[in-house]
């Protein structure tokens, strides 16, 4: 029979996720409600939660005075870019490692755990050197590359980890009855793996839409940048229009919020593959 959890443990595990739901929400309410203050609202002598005089003119001057829809779509373009591509190149590496052999195997999966480990900032200078030969400076694709050096290690790790849970008789059976390895990747494998492909889209995804570093060295002019290097140039020299600073954070955040609602039960389903094998 199971025990009945204390009454006094429930509380206090109960507080516990309160206070942690709380340290992590609270600056998010902060940023919302700054940015629906009109800009004498923001910085006085005493500051307050809720605004006085809820208004839109932040968001409406953000798109009608900065050029911030541009931005937008340049990272929708790098980040859906860099999920599709994460997603078809570590799907085909994954399938390789788990059901197919070739000299140096361990050695390609070291490799690829040892790359996931190296700091970005220890890459910027190589990669630079490399979309300059390639003519790719103030360019998407530059972006695209960068980015893909990152999420493929994860991605291919990721997608590993569950191809080993499918049962190797799968693959078998489906190589028997005529299918090429691609064959059987996207119409065996692939659809039972939801959870991983979604975990694998999600980060690649949100890594190319927030990433700065690579985008504020690699792109050069106003019309390739990025959201994240965008939100730079709305910080002044001499003043800051925390208001609207505010109103262009809450906006990046939408598309990965939704995107996080939309398919959340995948992603933490995705995350756990691999803990517990049978």
């Amino acid at each position: 029979m199971k025990h009945k959890k204390p009454f006094w443990k429930t509380v206090l595990h109960f507080l516990v996720l309160c206070a942690v739901t709380f340290i992590v929400i609270f600056p998010l309410v902060i940023t919302l409600f700054t940015s629906l203050k009109p800009p004498n609202e923001v910085i006085t002598a005493t500051p307050t939660l809720l605004p006085h005089d809820f208004t839109l003119e932040n968001y409406i001057k953000l798109f009608k005075v900065r050029n911030f829809p541009q931005y937008m779509l340049n990272s929708l373009v790098v980040a859906s870019f860099t999920a599709v591509l994460s997603l078809l190149i570590s799907s085909l590496g994954a399938c390789a490692i788990v059901w197919m052999k070739f000299p140096g195997k361990r050695v390609v999966i070291n490799t690829v755990l040892a790359a996931y480990m190296f700091p970005q900032i220890l890459l910027i200078i190589p990669l630079f050197i490399m979309c300059y030969c390639l003519n790719l400076i103030d360019t998407k694709f530059s972006l695209v590359l960068a980015y893909l050096s990152f999420s493929l290690p994860f991605s291919v790790w990721m997608l590993k980890t569950f191809f080993e849970s499918i049962p190797k008789e799968l693959m078998e059976a489906a190589l028997m009855d005529g299918c090429s390895y691609w064959q059987a990747l996207t119409k065996i494998i692939l659809p039972i793996s939801l959870s991983s492909i979604t975990t694998v889209l999600i980060f690649s995804f949100v890594l190319g839409w927030s990433e700065y570093l690579f985008a504020v060295n690699l792109i050069t002019t106003d019309a390739n940048r990025t959201i994240a290097v965008g939100l730079q140039t709305l910080l002044g020299y001499y003043r800051t229009d925390f208001a609207l600073l505010t109103a262009a954070s809450i906006t990046m955040s939408l598309p990965v919020f939704c995107l996080f609602v939309m398919v959340q039960k995948y992603f933490i389903k995705g995350l756990t593959v691999g803990a517990v094998k049978g």
